[in-house]
Parts: structure tokens; C-alpha cells; sequence
């Protein structure tokens, strides 16, 4: 698939979504605070950050794995596909070979999907991709490292939410100081943390931010 039709898919994902997120925001008082949050509300927010990190996997994945196949970037210029890439299976394959820190993963092919590591990781993402060595890992390790923020805090705290308890709430707290931030009762709270730059809600920040390094790395 054409690189900028990777992207398109994950801008269309992200136009769906954050005007949900904004009309949160938008019923609440000016300055949201933990007492803002109810039930069906949180678990609202769950599932639209789950769908949010999703997008963003999905591209990663498609990326890459388009990237090594062969494709066209954002520009129209092509992408060679790299010598030891054949199939989807074989790019993943791969990709579990490089997690695993092998010089050389270009072996074995995967077909079992939840065995891959997770795509959206920007630490699995810059430790793999010169492993793999696409054409365009220049570009990728670019993109993905300016990603590095915005996919870690989505990252954390969605996997808070998943797996609530102290050890993980303590952190999602940890990162407060990075933010104009209230107390959370729950780690959903801290999407609507303000961002000291933009003085935007954190979500909105990151996922534009997202869209925005997706850009970069297939142009």
C-alpha cells in the first residue's frame, strides 16, 4: 500500500476521535479536575484512547511492513523493498526476530499475530528498525523518535487503565511534573492533563502530534 494512504487511514481514524474527546472537554468546566469523571464517562474515555492507540499501532505496523515490501512514500517516490522481504508473514517474523535483538532476523516467518511485539512501542520501534533495515529507516527512525512523548504517555496510560492498581497508577502520576496536571483518581484522568506548550488537553496534544510525525515518517 502506498505509504500516504497509511497515513490517510490514520488521519481519518484521528478525525473520528478527537472531536469525541473535545465534546468531553467541552461539557465540562473550564479547568477538569478528577470529580469531573463518572463511570460511564471513564469507561467512554477507555475505549476512545483504546481505539486512539490502536490507529496509531496500526499505522506503525503498516509502515514497516509496506516499507520493506516496496511501496511509494508520501511524495510518490518509490521505496525498494528490501532484498530479504517477501511476504507480510516474512516481514513479521522478522520484526519478532529483531525485538529479540538478532543481528540478522531475516529468517523464520510469523503468522500468529498476538505474538508480535507491540508496534506502537517507539522503544521497540528505534531498537528494531536498523535490525531490519528497510530503505526509508532513516526517515522511520526520524519520525518515530520525534513520536517518542506522545506514543509513551498514550502508551502508559492506556495500559493503566487496562491493568489499574498502585504500582501503575504511580506511573502515570510520575510524569505530572511534564504537565499542568490535577490529582487523578484514575489514569484516564491524566488525558485531560494541559500540555505547558500548547495549553491543550494531553490528548488532543499527542494525537496531533502523532498525525504529525506519522507525516514525517512517510515523507
Amino acid at each position: 500500500m502506498p505509504l500516504y494512504q497509511v497515513w490517510q487511514q490514520l488521519s481519518d481514524e484521528f478525525d473520528k476521535l478527537v472531536p469525541e474527546f473535545e465534546t468531553f472537554a467541552v461539557a465540562k468546566s473550564s479547568s477538569i479536575s478528577a470529580a469531573d469523571f463518572d463511570l460511564v464517562e471513564e469507561c467512554t474515555l477507555e475505549g476512545l484512547l483504546s481505539r486512539s492507540w490502536q490507529a496509531w499501532c496500526n499505522f506503525c505496523r503498516s509502515c514497516v511492513i509496506d516499507s520493506c515490501l516496496g511501496t511509494t512514500d508520501g511524495n510518490g517516490a518509490p521505496v525498494p523493498a528490501h532484498p530479504s522481504a517477501h511476504t507480510e508473514q516474512h516481514v513479521s517474523g522478522a520484526w519478532l526476530e529483531a525485538k529479540k535483538k538478532s543481528k540478522n532476523p531475516w529468517g523464520p516467518t510469523n503468522a500468529i499475530l498476538r505474538l508480535e511485539p507491540t508496534w506502537g512501542d517507539t522503544d521497540t520501534l528505534v531498537s528494531s528498525l536498523p535490525r531490519m533495515d528497510p530503505t526509508n529507516k532513516a526517515q522511520l527512525l526520524a519520525a518515530f523518535s520525534s513520536a517518542h512523548p506522545q506514543a509513551k504517555i498514550l502508551q502508559l496510560i492506556r495500559n493503566a487503565a487496562a491493568h489499574n492498581n498502585p504500582e501503575t497508577m504511580a506511573s502515570v502520576t510520575s510524569e505530572a511534573s511534564k504537565y499542568i496536571a490535577f490529582s487523578p483518581k484514575h489514569p484516564l484522568h491524566a488525558l485531560f492533563w494541559l500540555s505547558p506548550v500548547s495549553k491543550d488537553y494531553l490528548v488532543l496534544t499527542a494525537i496531533e502530534e502523532l498525525r504529525d510525525a506519522a507525516l514525517t515518517a512517510i515523507s
